[in-house]
């Protein structure tokens, strides 16, 4: 039998790899057989066999493969944003986010899989370390608002940039697998919009907080409500 070229392989491996990745998302990881792989694929068991050990070997390749072109595309929509806080910067990663969730819906299908499954075993290495990520990132446009005093006080921009960009990917990964259907009310522009000015700009103005924090310490000086009612016990 003449030795088959890398191309072909590939090739053969693509064709297995998109059978088990539709039978995963449809059924599940362990209620699916390496058997049922190879038939769905048009493929023999030793076929199968030839290029992946096992069916855990055969998940880890279409994650990885998956794994790879959303990484370059995360990288890619961080390396284009100049200024994080900047209201148009925020508004065109957060359409990135939608573009990208858009079109990838089988990779986060399969993220809830592992979820169910493995306990997220294999796609925890998009999540940890994603604020040191990102501090590093931006470290330098930190560092200058900080300088500057342009942040509220005690803001850490790393996680408020963190906590943005977990927001947009949730609200859309929501609407794309759960049937969100507009879940804010508003359409997606206005969101990305709404999310953006809020992460950029806060909500409540610093008089308000003022007020709070002042009503809170005379609230903590005077005893709570429920201290004061059990101290007339």
């Amino acid at each position: 039998m003449p030795k088959l070229s890398t191309s072909v392989i590939e090739e053969k491996k693509a064709h297995i790899e998109k059978a088990a990745r539709e039978l995963f998302i449809k059924r599940g990881f362990h209620a699916t057989s390496t058997r049922e792989i190879a038939a769905h694929a048009g493929v023999s068991l030793g076929n199968l066999y030839n290029y992946y050990r096992t069916k855990e070997d055969l998940l880890a390749s279409i994650i990885n493969g998956y794994q790879k072109t959303i990484d370059a595309r995360l990288q890619a929509m961080l390396a284009e944003i100049r200024e994080p806080f900047e209201p148009e910067e925020m508004m065109r990663f957060g359409e990135r986010v939608r573009a990208l969730v858009n079109s990838h819906a089988d990779y986060w299908l399969l993220m809830y899989i592992d979820v169910l499954e493995f306990e997220n075993e294999h796609f925890r290495k998009m999540f940890e370390g994603l604020t040191k990520k990102l501090r590093k990132r931006f470290a330098d446009h930190f560092s200058t608002l900080k300088d500057e005093q342009s942040l509220y006080d005690g803001v850490d921009p790393a996680i408020a940039f963190t906590a943005c960009y977990m927001q947009f990917f949730n609200y859309f990964l929501v609407e794309k697998l759960f049937g969100g259907r507009r879940h804010f009310g508003l359409s997606d522009d206005r969101v990305i919009a709404e999310v953006a000015g809020i992460f950029c700009r806060g909500v409540l103005r610093p008089e308000k907080v003022r007020q709070l924090k002042n009503r809170a310490g005379k609230a903590s000086r005077n005893g709570s409500p429920r201290n004061v009612q059990r101290s007339k016990k």
